[in-house]
């Protein structure tokens, strides 16, 4: 029987991997396979302005033209504040020996060590599967857009010394 292919590693952003061969002990990095611009609140409205126009321009219609308009009007208003959430999102996150990294295009936005750990709990909310928390400070978040999230968390736990379970909801 044919087994199916592997899925491939997404490519690593150069200036992550800039970053990256800067760390020391890297266990495993995981990507985030997308990118600013597959932010709905931007990609909705933009495709409904370009599909709008274009039936506005072909049917002579001024209400499908006014709504494209109109809609690209709501995409303009949205993409500062699109931009400026995406600033805050890993581009990768890196598992060291001594700590979990999350990185934005080469900038480290939170770094969490193993030995301050207290729990690795699953979350869902928007796009955020897990989370791994310290005792005190920032939390660093996993989104489901990360490559191999479920390797991601496993290699957490092992390197924190975490069980299965432990921060978990029951």
């Amino acid at each position: 029987m044919d087994q199916p292919a592997p899925e491939t590693a997404p490519e690593v952003r150069a200036a992550d991997a800039s970053a990256i061969e800067a760390m020391r002990d890297v266990v495993s990095v995981h990507v985030n396979q997308s990118h600013w611009w597959n932010n709905a609140s931007f990609v909705l409205p933009l495709l409904v302005a370009l599909v709008s126009i274009v039936i506005g321009l072909v049917f002579a219609s001024t209400e499908a033209l006014g709504f494209g308009l109109f809609t690209l009007g709501v995409t303009a208003l949205l993409l500062p504040i699109v931009l400026v959430t995406w600033r805050r999102t890993a581009t990768a996150v890196v598992l060291t020996r001594e700590a979990a990294v999350a990185l934005h295009e080469g900038r480290e936005l939170v770094s969490v060590r193993w030995d301050a750990i207290s729990e690795i709990e699953a979350a869902d909310y928007d796009s955020i599967r897990w989370r791994i928390r310290p005792k005190e400070g920032d939390h660093l978040n996993i989104e489901a857009e990360l490559y191999d999230v479920e390797g991601l968390v496993e290699h957490a736990r092992a390197l924190s010394g975490l069980r299965r379970g432990e921060g978990e909801p029951g």
